[in-house]
């Protein structure tokens, strides 16, 4: 079953699209985007309350769309609660 997430290319111009999450194998993830991503590139991919950032290990056409499998070096799960708790410390 795939999740809908956003995938963000970070550097100079972020760009953000849509994707959906095809599988998680350890620190791999593997999404499907309607855009080619270029190897190496920087992102942030974020789902229900979790945010995750890797570098772009492969991209291949898939019909009208592409398989990009990311290396994940971070992730942040409870985005949410982690953002609420910092306002009222800080507020």
């Amino acid at each position: 079953m795939e999740k809908h997430a956003a995938l963000t290319t970070l550097g100079e111009a972020e760009v953000v699209q849509p994707c959906s999450i095809l599988g998680l194998d350890g620190k791999t993830m593997q999404l499907k985007l309607p855009r080619y991503l270029t190897l190496g590139s920087a992102v942030k991919v974020e789902a229900n309350d979790t945010l995750s950032l890797g570098e772009v290990s492969y991209c291949r056409p898939e019909g009208d769309s592409y398989v990009v499998s990311v290396e994940l070096l971070q992730a942040l799960h409870n985005v949410a609660e982690m953002s609420r708790l910092a306002k009222a410390l800080l507020g």
